[in-house]
């Protein structure tokens, strides 16, 4: 008689939940140790333990993310940025709008990205519809083209400039391809680096073809504002941006400026993370969203939507959808 053991593949599921089916696999009584011999006054245990290949883990465990395979450190120095180390932000996508200007977008679960409202609009009339420009949108992740299913923005968009991507089917999670984990405190505070990768235009102010990243501090926000409006009293405010394009600045918003060697981020750059690395847990997350790209060098400041103030909305929308 031929003894058959189901193993459930579950229990070495993708790094990132849910990310593959159920299979059953068929083991033989020839692959099966045999029973041991009784102990006399004893017993016998068995012992199973299960081993996961890289990238995985025992499903029980829980999702794994900002996890990268080459994370940065702090002694390695995007408009004057420096090529991406391989592996370092697996989470980072590349959009493409029907005109071929590129945007970026944040991988933050298997099968959810994270990106601005003015990248999906990005070469399109104000009045089309999510339904007209979801099609013509291409999105990267690593080389691959994936497909989207569905992009949600968030119900106060033209404050808060953020939009979620659904894609149709979950990714295969390795070192090439891994979300960013969300924050469930606030990394914010003055003085504190964070890492934005992106393809966003260079010095030449052309769309660079190599991923690049820069590292830049989060900026005191009182400065921040005065800078683009003039002053922090909401009676003596003005529009006074060097750039001629004015940022949304209110409290879902903080400012990271331009290093010394005048690296920044430019045109393209948007819907990138402000990853911070934990050195208590040794993972990334990402802080904030670029939603400002314009600063180029020219501007102090770039502006970033805090991930924990629309951390909520980015949970329940996953759920629902």
């Amino acid at each position: 008689m031929r003894v058959l053991v189901t193993v459930v593949a579950l229990l070495c599921g993708l790094l990132s939940a849910g990310a593959i089916d159920e299979n059953d696999a068929l083991i033989s009584e020839d692959d099966i140790c045999p029973r041991p011999p009784p102990v006399a006054n004893g017993y016998v245990e068995h012992a199973v333990r299960y081993k996961c290949n890289k990238f995985y883990r025992l499903k029980s465990d829980g999702d794994v993310c900002g996890k990268p395979a080459n994370p940065l450190n702090p002694v390695q120095r995007i408009i004057g940025g420096i090529l991406d180390a391989k592996g370092s932000f697996p989470w980072q996508g590349r959009m493409v709008s029907w005109k071929n200007l590129t945007s970026g977008a944040t991988l933050i679960s298997d099968q959810w990205l994270l990106t601005t409202a003015k990248n999906i609009f990005l070469s399109h009339a104000e009045n089309a519809t999510l339904k007209d420009i979801v099609p013509t949108l291409k999105l990267f992740l690593g080389k691959k083209l994936v497909d989207i299913d569905q992009v949600i923005l968030h119900p106060s968009h033209s404050t808060v400039d953020i939009g979620l991507i659904k894609l149709k089917s979950k990714v295969l999670v390795n070192e090439k391809v891994m979300p960013i984990c969300l924050p469930q405190k606030d990394y914010v505070e003055v003085g504190r680096v964070g890492y934005v990768s992106g393809w966003g235009r260079n010095t030449n102010f052309v769309f660079t073809e190599r991923l690049k990243y820069v590292m830049l501090p989060v900026a005191d926000n009182d400065k921040c504002v005065e800078y683009y409006e003039g002053s922090t009293d909401p009676e003596k405010k003005k529009a006074k941006s060097p750039i001629g394009v004015q940022p949304i600045l209110n409290q879902h918003t903080f400012c990271a400026g331009m290093t010394k060697f005048q690296e920044d981020t430019c045109y393209g750059d948007a819907g990138s993370a402000f990853a911070i690395h934990d050195e208590d847990d040794d993972t990334w997350y990402a802080a904030g969203i670029l939603t400002f790209d314009k600063s180029c060098s020219v501007a102090e400041y770039g502006v970033y939507t805090k991930v924990p103030s629309i951390l909520d909305w980015i949970q329940e929308t996953m759920a629902t959808n």
